[in-house]
């Protein structure tokens, strides 16, 4: 079983990242988060009904206002467009980049051997952070994740 924690930790360690998180885009469930959460919180601390010694980590899929569901609104948007669901040019969707005034917000899709739909969602800060450098932290370590 890979070690979600320590890929957050990697993903919290690219310069201006606020938030990481791995979703499993099929249910909508968070696997793991670290880092701010939109309403200024933090996922560094076990938040209630987490697993204990487990931070952010969730044994029953959390629904916070705001919080990793708007990734999942993006996703199924996307995954559901015309254009990746057409059977005679199937699409197959890397990343979704989405800008705001608080930040970029990464969507990348993790191609797993084991029967999962992870993505990793990352925020970045607009000032600090470096898009092009994050994206492609993004896809060395998801290929990591399926190599463990």
């Amino acid at each position: 079983m890979p070690d979600f924690e320590d890929l957050l930790r990697q993903v919290m360690a690219i310069r201006g990242t606020l938030r990481a998180a791995l979703i499993d885009h099929s249910s909508g469930m968070t696997v793991a988060a670290l880092g701010r959460s939109v309403d200024g919180g933090d996922d560094s601390h076990p938040p209630p009904g987490s697993e204990p010694g487990r931070p952010g980590r969730h044994a029953e899929p959390r629904w916070e206002p705001d919080g990793d569901t708007g990734p999942m609104d993006i996703i199924r948007a996307t995954v559901n467009s015309p254009a990746f669901v057409a059977p005679a040019t199937p699409g197959y969707v890397e990343d979704i980049v989405v800008t705001s005034a608080n930040g970029y917000h990464l969507i990348h899709f993790v191609v797993t051997d084991f029967d999962a739909r992870l993505v990793l969602y990352v925020w970045l800060d607009r000032l600090v952070g470096n898009l092009a450098m994050t994206q492609r932290s993004l896809r060395n370590l998801g290929q990591h994740l399926v190599a463990a």
